[in-house]
């Protein structure tokens, strides 16, 4: 565990306005320094630095997020072949499913979106919560099925089950009921869990020695999705590509 003696009040409170900033999509220094509760000069000496090294930009009063974020996220996607290969087969799965497809991977008990495609090319995530919950997501749950119970215990402490639609699981007890059902079907649903109106099957991938890489998905819209293609085609589908992107990590000498 984190020797919590060891944090910096300085750059926690530095993190803690530009995600201040996200969720509020834009904010005065009032703003800030009432969600933070910190004093107004305070929060411009935060924003005074951050933006000096171009993560903060301003409008008038309002401070948004610098696109130097989006240098960094571009980094991050692309700084692994393994990633690069994973987009790939996104558009694969997206062209045989005729639906949209995603890959994702864990971090800090969180599912981050690297990659979805909707059509003939894998694109950055371009949604603007693509840091979402394990539990509520079919890449988290297949992730979650897979760890010990003293992890998934962690996890759940750090961020507890927030309901993000009336369709979240919101109790351990439903939890760990919904990964043994994980465990049994050998893939994940999020139905309408994560995101009003959309339905989604998911696996996780893994290297050769048993390591989980991430997870992708096949999804579509409620209205259009039926069980049959939830249960049965997308899983079928996703059961036949990853396996596919698995051999080529091993032949292509990326694990």
């Amino acid at each position: 565990m984190p020797d919590e003696s060891q944090l910096l009040t300085t750059t926690d409170t530095s993190l803690a306005v530009i995600e201040t900033i996200r969720e509020l999509d834009g904010a005065t220094p009032a703003a800030l320094a009432a969600s933070l509760d910190l004093s107004e000069s305070a929060v411009y000496k935060h924003l005074f630095t951050l933006t000096k090294h171009g993560y903060v930009v301003s409008s008038g009063d309002e401070y948004q997020l610098g696109a130097r974020f989006y240098h960094l996220g571009m980094y991050v996607r692309n700084r692994s072949k393994v990633y690069e290969l994973a987009g790939q087969y996104v558009i694969e799965l997206a062209d045989r499913s005729n639906e949209e497809s995603d890959f994702g991977i864990e971090e800090n008990g969180r599912i981050v979106t690297l990659f979805d495609s909707v059509g003939s090319s894998a694109n950055p995530s371009s949604r603007l919560n693509n840091y979402e919950y394990m539990h509520t997501t079919a890449i988290g749950k297949s992730i979650l099925a897979r760890l010990p119970a003293s992890r998934i215990d962690r996890i759940v402490d750090r961020w507890g089950l927030p309901q993000i639609t009336e369709q979240s699981i919101t109790s351990r007890g439903e939890l760990d009921d919904e990964l043994a059902r994980v465990r049994e079907r050998g893939y994940a649903v999020n139905d309408q869990e994560s995101i009003h109106g959309k339905r989604v099957a998911g696996c996780l991938a893994e290297d050769p020695s048993g390591t989980v890489i991430g997870g992708f998905t096949v999804s579509g819209p409620a209205y259009r999705i039926e069980d049959t293609d939830l249960h049965q085609e997308f899983p079928d589908i996703l059961h036949r590509v990853v396996p596919e992107f698995e051999a080529a990590l091993e032949s292509q000498g990326l694990v």
